[in-house]
């Protein structure tokens, strides 16, 4: 039972639904009591500990029916002998091979690796032999085998597609290949059987089909979620402006799983510091009615403070691509960050907040790509916009976070405005797409601006996002 629910599991994890620790053990309790026999129990009942959203319980549900789906074999009593009747009066394939899932045999766990029962492989089923279980159909017997020999060679570790081949033959290898290729060599010896030889050789390949079909479709639930990962670590490895369109709705997956992380990893600091250190005074007076005994107690609690931040980003088209991560990183913290104001410029200041305070994030950022643009990048204006429009707004609380490659088309640089707002905030971080190496030739003004901010530095990909915030809400978090 434990090894099947550990796959399903893995199938689950494939589909993209995170299964915490507390869950797995919820589900492996409710199997317990209510069994395997029966499929819509069974699925109400780990449905229950396992989808706690509408969204988990549509991934659950498709994940299931995948996993659990036994539909190998079911073609072989019609193509060839009469299928071999089962001992039980109401017994079919898929309830035998759901079975076979929980109920292992004993003498299996024996085994140490493939064919180690003997020359023939896995013997399930009573033993029979590979040949006499082909021949007359049985396919409940089959899939159990099939099922067996698929847990031996630890199918569940498939990744890619170059892998279908190995794990379909070391299937048929564990099912007991190798004695019925030995069968049907001795068959074709005989002259008298060429029939049973013929046979045996068209049911040979029905075996490799079902096997084949077998393992693809178990590539499909185990060697996705591995699969996505690997493009997932590329695509937060990648600078942004190389991110394709077709890979922005993945991306904006990546930003929001990423925000949730960074949200739960600095929510368990602030609720560490609520208690704070114990206040002695103030508990023993409040407990002198109490014989000292501390029924109430006082804690000196520091109280977190949530950054304020002003994002002003350059979408212009050299770097619109970051300045469109950044806003769905900033807004997608919630309420990760108290008091959040959004700008947008190319040569003028344009305020964006109240789009994502009416607009869901993503289609927020996509109207403030659209909306905001126009002539070349004139910094210089912005900084005076920015002295005009919010400078009486900044103070010791407000993070001021630029973004931007600071390339002024040879306009005048005002670097006296980011003097003033270097005085008041209580930071000003600088993210700049381009390497340092290039900062300030051309028409880059990043070496006039840099003297002024609190923090400079390189920031072109998610990886880079990610620790760049991160500092922001932990130094918040520590200096509260």
């Amino acid at each position: 039972m434990q090894a099947t629910l550990e796959d399903f599991f893995k199938a689950l994890r494939g589909s993209d639904l995170e299964i915490s620790l507390n869950a797995q053990v919820d589900a492996a309790r409710a199997v317990e009591l209510v069994g395997w026999r029966d499929r819509t129990l069974l699925k109400s009942a780990l449905g229950t500990t396992l989808a706690k959203t509408t969204t988990d319980r549509a991934l659950y549900d498709e994940a299931f029916d995948r996993f659990f789906r036994f539909s190998s074999f079911e073609n072989m009593a019609a193509q060839g002998s009469p299928a071999k009747p089962s001992s039980k009066p109401d017994a079919n394939p898929a309830s035998d091979a759901m079975a076979a899932q929980d109920l292992p045999d004993p003498a299996q766990d024996k085994q140490t690796a493939p064919g180690s029962g003997g020359p023939g492989g896995c013997q399930g089923s009573g033993g029979q032999a590979l040949s006499q279980l082909l021949l007359s159909g049985d396919s409940a017997a089959l899939a159990k085998r099939m099922q067996e020999a698929a847990r031996e060679v630890g199918l569940t570790d498939i990744w890619f597609f170059t892998q279908k081949g190995y794990y379909t033959q070391k299937i048929q290898q564990a099912m007991g290949l190798e004695l019925l290729d030995r069968e049907i060599s001795d068959t074709k010896r005989q002259t008298l059987a060429p029939e049973r030889a013929r046979e045996l050789e068209r049911v040979r390949k029905k075996l490799f089909v079902e096997v084949r079909n077998f393992v693809e479709r178990k590539l499909a639930l185990y060697g996705t979620a591995p699969t996505r990962q690997l493009h997932d670590d590329f695509l937060q490895s990648q600078k942004l402006s190389n991110i394709e369109k077709r890979d922005f709705a993945r991306m904006h997956v990546i930003v929001s799983k990423i925000a949730k992380r960074l949200a739960d990893r600095h929510s368990r600091r602030k609720k560490k510091r609520v208690r704070g250190q114990l206040d002695f005074r103030k508990t023993l007076r409040k407990n002198a009615a109490y014989d000292g005994v501390m029924f109430e107690t006082f804690w000196r609690s520091k109280v977190v403070d949530r950054p304020r931040v002003v994002a002003i980003c350059d979408v212009s088209g050299s770097v619109r691509q970051y300045a469109r991560f950044l806003l769905l990183f900033l807004h997608s913290l919630g309420e990760q960050v108290s008091d959040l104001r959004s700008f947008a410029f190319t040569n003028h200041l344009v305020e964006v907040s109240d789009t994502f305070e009416s607009l869901p994030v993503e289609q927020a950022v996509d109207k403030v790509m659209q909306a905001v643009g126009g002539s070349g990048t004139d910094y210089g204006q912005t900084l005076l916009d920015i002295e005009a429009q919010l400078l009486d707004d900044i103070d010791r609380r407000t993070t001021v976070l630029i973004l931007g490659d600071a390339r002024n088309n040879r306009g005048q640089a005002h670097a006296e405005v980011m003097q003033l707002l270097y005085q008041r905030a209580r930071r000003v971080i600088w993210l700049n797409p381009e390497p340092v190496s290039f900062w300030g030739l051309g028409d880059s003004e990043m070496k006039r601006y840099a003297p002024y901010c609190h923090i400079a530095r390189e920031c072109n990909s998610l990886a880079h996002l990610e620790s760049t915030l991160d500092a922001l809400l932990r130094t918040h978090s520590a200096s509260a």
